[in-house]
């Protein structure tokens, strides 16, 4: 499952919403206050929609990613440890700690560096 905040560079804006640009200082996909009380407000309401269709509760869902293909952007503007474990912390407090929580990235050593969970 990739509950977000950013899916895929395939869909625009990789699924965040464009009002995002809006939020005074916000930096997107860092630890970034705006950007951050953007995404708890977001996985306070999705979040627990999704928690009785886990696995652990007798549904089909196994696997959650939490952030797409993080290393090879962040080798770009900066590994952001801080800004991986909030949404990591996020997705344990609604999902729970038993679920497999992973990223995703290509096999450079950098890129993996940046974008694995802490």
């Amino acid at each position: 499952l990739r509950p977000g905040p950013y899916i895929c560079a395939e869909w625009r804006f990789g699924g965040l919403p464009y009002w995002l640009l809006n939020k005074p200082g916000i930096e997107l996909r860092k630890y970034s206050e705006p950007y951050i009380e953007a995404i708890a407000k977001w996985y306070a309401v999705l979040l627990p929609q999704i928690r009785p269709f886990v696995y652990n509760n007798g549904g089909p869902i196994i696997t959650v990613q939490v952030e797409n293909e993080y290393g090879i952007y962040a080798r770009s503007v900066g590994c952001d440890k801080k800004y991986l474990q909030f949404l990591l912390d996020q997705n344990r407090k609604y999902l729970g700690e038993d679920m497999v929580y992973y990223t995703l990235d290509n096999s450079n050593v950098k890129t993996l560096d940046c974008g694995n969970l802490p």
